[in-house]
């Protein structure tokens, strides 16, 4: 299938999108059934669409019947065809193994398409996703070992390398106990204990031993969800690269950490670690196990809902929509610094009032340590028929009918009800809703808010005690990030800056491995920012920095918390609360990135204001106060500025991007805000599949600028422009032969000629001699570069202050007499819209826009409202671009504002 159909059927809502936060690189699935069921294949093909976005290269599905028969089913292209085309979705079973292609190790066909079903030296069956690096030599080795290997797919090797390892340990046992069912495990256990010895890379594998209908779930360095419940009355277990996946089936979870590994039935589940492993927290007792350890380990139930997930009817697409929900996230972002939501505080205070605060603080506990789902529920329940509960209303009635009111205006449907990311307990009153069991619903999520807060600011203070340390020390804050996550430290690094007067030094992976990585030293503290807490490079550097065997402190801001990054690789892990973000180019994520940091430098300036007292004059003292306080009224400012932007700015956004959409190249230039520029830029290359670069725009004369005036960067305008150009000679040409005697034959071969002409500037030698002549003569004022030549767009960002508007000033009229056309995007100011809007040539085409950023008179607001014009514009390019690709016919063209072509929201591989 191709991208262009698979768009097309997301458009339809043929296919349910994921939360695809969790990685790049294949996608794995095993799920067990108590019992053989008709509609396996119905739930594998939702888990199978569920994980497109992870890759669409192939798909394949293997199943188990309850005679132990396997039937395996795969080829290339994406799951929302191959289900049906397959035959994946009419199958019964009881045991699952699926997996969605993105390649890597060997070419996209049907032989390298997984999963693997293997019975070289024994009968085992399994799929991974990630990217297994030693591939090469162990397909050697298995060969020497008389394996038939018929792929160069890593994951064929991962299978293969347990089958093999599973052979040796059962030929230690005599042949008569090889079919024992707990002999059969321990055997696998201890194969797979080797098999991950010798594979190098960072994967997550499902492997079936037909034999005793049991499943092992490998999490080694990818991302890896492991949950139990029922679909139909009928037990299963679940194990996915993709956490919403799961959450579709049940919220029941086991925690799964890198190193160790799940062994499962439908019935039962049991986690072993498949390495030595020491996880380090902050405050807290580390968790150290050894190889081949059992670790204890409960499903708990996840406050997570793959419900929201939805295109709300008023939306097209989900990059649009989670534009619109910025000003929610960050809302809901700044309500946790403020100590949270004014109808939680008004409830909290009326329970203390009435003397049931502690009441339904214990209430919650005990619901949270039930081990199920309906063992909550009844708890839930009894409480909701007790005589407390009776008391519970008619306090409210009585002291707080206004609350009582205020809280049935809200859609119990949509919304959440205080918290980001908890949703057990309007989970647990149930449907339909009552107004007792809605109100203690309220009243315990109201606790629960009370307790993210709490974290909250206890990971804050120890964030800030980290900070402090360092800068005692006077050694080095760095912030590691890739991508998007690094464009948001650019800005980190200019809001300590300028709040805190705090350095911070912000790097790529790579570029931190080849400059930094041997400066390192104690009392430095690596700030990592992964949206997703799975991102492969970054995981990379934090390993490479415990190996050290130095007391560097390593904080993470992560969007999910249960991964890689936030729970096992972090001295401390920060939430960023922005929710789940279908679209894969990143936008809430990033602004709440921005909102997160920018809070925590003025933290960072409060604690440094009281470490300085003692050593400013009162006049320094009373500046930084001012200045603080300022800042203070500035991120509260943060969601109606967003608010506002999208509101004002929406018409000239459309205006500009009509304008540009086309250009096959451009450039962002931004005065002190490189951070927003280069992510900007990536924004459009990212959506519209155009050539964009951003960055500080001093540096647009020291070398890019030589792109300006005539060049060989041509796109669909410059070559509509030559056809017509060229189709005007022709015509001439034509007119002219037929009026000088010339044949039709002999016109045509000047026409064939002239096309060779113009590229070469070769003269034909099958021409006559008047052939020839008129030839000459229209060829002597041929210039095929003149048509092709387009004024090349320049976006310029600037914040209000005089030095960076004087600059922008300046660049502005050395880049448009050179041939640039001019997009402003600021807030208004006159000279600036002068300057913009004159053209240096009034024979020739001049392009301009201004985008009016709302009034703030803060350079640092400009980050916020200029990021999400960036936004905007990249969206509404992208829309346009699709459109008229889709118009002219162009096949695959991998532009679209969801799904673009190449890209995902997590590269967990190398």
């Amino acid at each position: 299938m191709n991208l262009r159909a698979w768009i097309k059927k997301i458009e339809n809502f043929e296919i349910t999108i994921p939360i695809p936060i969790f990685g790049l690189g294949c996608g794995v699935l095993g799920l067990t059934l108590a019992k053989s069921h008709v509609k396996m294949g119905q739930w594998a093909s939702k888990l199978l669409r569920s994980l497109e976005y992870r890759g669409y290269d192939s798909t394949g599905a293997a199943f188990q019947d309850s005679e132990k028969n396997v039937t395996l089913l795969k080829d290339v292209g994406a799951p929302s065809v191959l289900v049906q085309t397959l035959g994946i979705e009419k199958q019964e079973g009881k045991i699952f193994c699926g997996q969605v292609r993105w390649a890597t190790f060997g070419a996209v066909d049907h032989v390298n398409a997984q999963p693997h079903d293997v019975h070289c030296k024994r009968h085992i069956f399994g799929a991974h996703n990630g990217n297994i690096t030693n591939t090469r030599e162990l397909k050697q080795f298995l060969q020497r070992e008389g394996h038939a290997v018929l792929s160069d797919n890593d994951g064929e090797m991962l299978v293969h390398t347990v089958e093999h390892y599973f052979d040796i340990e059962l030929n230690k046992i005599p042949l008569a106990d090889q079919q024992q069912p707990e002999i059969r495990k321990a055997a696998m256990r201890k194969a797979i204990l080797e098999a991950t010895r010798q594979t190098v890379g960072s994967f997550a594998a499902v492997i079936s031993d037909p034999e005793t209908e049991t499943q092992w779930a490998i999490k080694a360095g990818s991302s890896l969800y492991f949950g139990v419940g029922k679909v139909e009355d009928v037990p299963f277990a679940l194990a996915s690269s993709d956490l919403t996946a799961v959450l579709r089936f049940t919220k029941d979870l086991v925690k799964l950490q890198q190193g160790e590994f799940v062994e499962y039935t439908a019935d039962s589940f049991q986690v072993y670690a498949y390495q030595d492993n020491r996880i380090r927290k902050l405050n807290q007792p580390d968790e150290v196990y050894k190889r081949g350890d059992k670790i204890n380990r409960i499903a708990v139930r996840s406050k997570l809902r793959a419900e929201d997930t939805e295109l709300q009817p008023q939306f097209k697409y989900f990059m649009e929509q989670e534009i619109f929900a910025e000003i929610e996230s960050t809302g809901k972002l700044v309500k946790m610094f403020l100590g949270g939501s004014n109808t939680g505080r008004h409830m909290r205070n009326f329970l203390n009032e009435v003397e049931q605060l502690k009441e339904i603080e214990q209430l919650g506990r005990k619901i949270e340590k039930q081990g199920s789902f309906s063992k909550q529920v009844r708890v839930f329940n009894d409480y909701a028929e007790s005589d407390r509960s009776e008391l519970f209303i008619e306090n409210m009635k009585k002291h707080y009918k206004r609350l009582y009111d205020e809280v049935f205006k809200e859609d119990f449907d949509k919304k959440y009800f205080f918290s980001n990311d908890k949703n057990t307990f309007i989970d647990i009153a149930g449907e339909p809703f009552d107004k007792k069991r809605m109100l203690l619903a309220k009243a315990l999520d109201s606790v629960s808010e009370k307790q993210d807060i709490q974290e909250f600011d206890k990971i804050v203070a120890d964030f800030i005690d980290l900070i402090r340390n360092t800068l005692r020390n006077s050694r080095n804050i760095y912030t590691i990030a890739c991508g998007t996550s690094f464009h948001a430290t650019k800005l980190a690094a200019v809001f300590f800056n300028e709040i805190a007067g705090v350095e911070i030094i912000p790097i790529l992976p790579g570029d931190y491995r080849g400059q930094y990585s041997k400066c390192l030293k104690s009392n430095d503290v690596i700030i990592g920012v992964s949206q997703s807490g799975e991102t492969k490079d970054l995981i990379d550097i934090f390993n490479d920095i415990d190996s050290m065997g130095i007391d560097v402190k390593k904080i993470v801001l992560v969007n999910n918390m249960n991964s890689t990054l936030g729970q096992e690789k972090s001295d401390i892990s920060i939430p960023i609360y922005c929710g789940p973000e279908i679209a894969v180019p990143a936008t809430k994520s990033y602004i709440n990135q921005m909102t997160l940091f920018y809070y925590l430098a003025i933290k960072v300036g409060e604690m440094h204001f009281e470490e300085c007292k003692n050593t400013l004059t009162e006049e320094q003292l009373g500046q930084m106060d001012y200045e603080i306080s300022r800042r203070y009224k500035t991120l509260l400012d943060i969601p109606a500025l967003i608010r506002a932007t999208i509101r004002s700015t929406e018409e000239t956004v459309d205006y500009v991007a009509s304008k540009i959409y086309m250009e096959p190249s451009m450039h962002i230039l931004a005065t002190k805000l490189s951070g927003v520029a280069k992510e900007g830029a990536l924004k459009i290359r990212e959506t519209v599949l155009n050539h964009c670069e951003g960055g500080e725009a001093s540096e647009f004369k020291h070398g890019p600028n030589t792109i300006l005036g005539k060049n060989t960067v041509f796109g669909m305008k410059n070559i509509k422009s030559m056809v017509k150009y060229f189709q005007r000679k022709i015509d001439v040409m034509e007119r002219e032969g037929l009026s000088r005697g010339l044949k039709s034959e002999e016109i045509r071969e000047m026409i064939k000629a002239f096309s060779t002409y113009m590229f070469t500037r070769t003269m034909p030698f099958n021409l006559s001699a008047l052939g020839m002549a008129l030839f000459k003569e229209i060829a002597a004022d041929y210039d095929m570069f003149t048509p092709l030549y387009r004024n090349y767009p320049l976006i310029y960002i600037t914040g209000p202050d005089e030095r960076d508007v004087n600059l922008t000033i300046s660049q502005i009229n050395t880049h448009k007499i050179r041939g640039a056309d001019t997009f402003v995007i600021a807030e208004e100011n006159d000279r600036l819209m002068e300057n913009a809007s004159s053209s240096p040539d009034m024979k020739k085409y001049y392009g301009f826009g201004y985008i009016i950023l709302p009034r703030t008179g803060d350079s640092l607001m400009t980050a916020f409202s200029a990021s999400v014009v960036l936004q905007l514009l990249g969206l509404k390019m992208s829309v346009r671009k699709m459109g008229y690709l889709d118009q002219v016919g162009f096949e695959d063209h991998g532009v679209h504002p969801d799904v673009p072509k190449n890209v995902s929201k997590s590269i967990t591989v190398d």
